[in-house]
């Protein structure tokens, strides 16, 4: 015979947390010539709890920076290079890394540049009275460099070996 058997209850079973869908909102702001904060918005599909993010900034050329943070969404990166521009994109993670968000470009601050190199003095050919000074551009320049000042210190009485 065919009888119905009597119902056996409900039966729960929970899923494996998968990876979050990127964060939303990405945003970087300087704070100066050698720190961006970025915050962002959580994921709008979490497929679980998230345990934190991964920041994550480069340079054109260069390595990727990853900094790890805990459930919360924003964070300051410290130790950059005067203007120059990062590419910066954050990843939620669950038990699973999720995919990156949109990436965001961002050049902080200028800074104060090195000391010019390769200065040089020379005299200037039939003007006795008169030198020419050369150097090349500071490496790194951290801006725009818009002029440069030369100092010069004049001793009227001070002997100079002969050459």
């Amino acid at each position: 015979g065919g009888g119905t058997s009597p119902f056996a209850g409900p039966i729960s079973q929970r899923t494996s947390e998968d990876a979050p869908s990127p964060p939303l909102n990405v945003m970087a702001y300087n704070l100066s010539s050698t720190s961006i904060m970025v915050t962002w918005q959580p994921p709008q599909t979490t497929n679980g709890i998230i345990s934190g993010y991964q920041v994550n900034y480069f340079v054109s050329g260069g390595s990727i920076e990853t900094m790890d943070t805990n459930n919360v969404t924003s964070t300051n990166l410290t130790g950059l290079v005067g203007y120059t521009t990062y590419t910066i994109f954050v990843r939620a993670r669950t038990v699973i890394l999720g995919d990156n968000s949109t990436f965001v470009m961002i050049t902080t601050n200028e800074d104060v540049p090195s000391s010019p190199q390769s200065f040089s003095l020379s005299p200037v050919a039939g003007s006795p009275n008169q030198l020419s000074a050369s150097w090349s551009v500071p490496i790194p320049r951290n801006g725009i460099i818009t002029g440069y000042s030369v100092y010069c210190n004049t001793s009227a009485n001070q002997a100079y070996p002969e050459q």
